[in-house]
């Protein structure tokens, strides 16, 4: 029990501590990020990140195209946010020189992403979305709803229409 809790404070401290490195590149950066170890930041220069966010061991953000994470965010092991892809469009052109087209990867406030998850460009993981793992997503995720799957579909909601309306109310209040 004492080996676990000194090991978690030094990975939060280490977390904290490689956010702020990362706060000379990024674009923006909050408070209160963790980014844990063999964390990969692509054009850090289009990345911005909120506050209370963490980015779990192995992340990768391609951030190419733009990505932006809103606050109270989770990134779980390994997962890929992808905001550029390749070209593939003309069969006499090697797909390697056919380029890359992208779209900005934005996560609002509230989202767990599970581990191995991979988010394709253009895609909106709305408020209080849940992401599980090994998921890929290639289209927009409701508010509140919790996806999987290959490609991501919903699966349930986390709370009926009352509660989401309260809680889309209650996120106005504390981040006014």
């Amino acid at each position: 029990m004492l080996v676990n809790t000194i090991y978690n404070k030094l990975a939060a401290f280490s977390g904290h501590s490689r956010a702020f490195f990362w706060k000379f590149f990024l674009k923006r950066i909050g408070s209160n990020v963790e980014i844990m170890n063999a964390v990969t930041i692509m054009s850090p220069q289009h990345v911005v990140i909120g506050n209370y966010v963490l980015l779990n061991d192995g992340v990768k953000i391609g951030g190419q195209s733009g990505v932006r994470i809103g606050n109270y965010v989770m990134l779980g092991y390994n997962v890929n946010l992808v905001s550029v892809n390749h070209t593939y469009t003309n069969p006499t052109v090697p797909i390697m020189k056919q380029g890359i087209t992208g779209k900005p990867v934005v996560i609002e406030d509230d989202v767990w992403v599970g581990a191995n998850a991979v988010i394709l460009p253009g895609v909106t993981l709305h408020r209080g979305a849940i992401v599980g793992a090994n998921a890929v997503v290639t289209k927009d995720v409701p508010a509140y709803a919790i996806v999987g799957g290959v490609p991501a579909k919903v699966i349930k909601y986390r709370f009926g229409k009352k509660e989401i309306a309260k809680a889309q109310k209650k996120h106005h209040e504390y981040t006014s």
